[in-house]
């Protein structure tokens, strides 16, 4: 196993910290996405193209009228015996149309963007699956290795000299004193 300098454990848990902070805001932001293209998507395919199927008819009904205004006037006489001027109507029904075409424009646009749309979820969705898996997988991982590590040197700083192995004699060797480093015997030593 390899070795670390380590300045602070207080470093160790700020980096926890912020991995937790980290992994729960990512969490909420790909859910959000995903709330918001499922929200899109539904506006889309339920509330525009109903919107403007619906327009589709008024308009139609709009057009038909003013059509059939613009007939009347140019068939019947004023009651001066004159034809009147049917400006006005032909401005009004060619107004209606174009407002009728407009309303084709968007639907179709509509139809048209649905399955791009559905296309850009699923490519993005592909995309933040590795990311999410990372998020949902491998942070945790390391937030729980970082909390092992950290109770690791806690429990080593908390060591004290009292507590470290001085049960085992001193052995005098050529004038030194050493501290043994294997786990004393009863057997005894016998050195000349």
């Amino acid at each position: 196993m390899g070795s670390a300098k380590v300045d602070s454990i207080d470093s160790l848990r700020s980096l926890r910290t912020a991995l937790v902070k980290f992994a729960e805001g990512a969490i909420v932001a790909l859910g959000d996405a995903e709330s918001e293209m499922q929200r899109m998507l539904v506006w889309l395919e339920m509330e525009q193209h109903t919107y403007w199927q619906g327009q589709i008819r008024k308009r139609t009904e709009i057009v038909a009228r003013a059509s059939e205004a613009l007939r009347f006037k140019k068939l019947y006489k004023d009651s001066t015996g004159s034809r009147p001027s049917a400006v006005d109507e032909e401005k009004a029904l060619a107004l209606a149309k174009r407002r009728l075409e407009e309303a084709e424009q968007k639907l179709a646009n509509v139809r048209r963007y649905i399955p791009r749309l559905q296309k850009e979820i699923q490519t993005y969705k592909g995309s933040a699956q590795r990311f999410a898996t990372t998020v949902q997988v491998d942070v945790p991982l390391a937030i729980s290795q970082l909390s092992n590590m950290v109770a690791a040197l806690e429990s080593y700083v908390a060591l004290t000299p009292d507590a470290a192995d001085v049960s085992a004699p001193p052995i005098e060797t050529s004038g030194e004193v050493t501290t043994s480093q294997a786990p004393p015997t009863n057997e005894p030593t016998n050195k000349p």
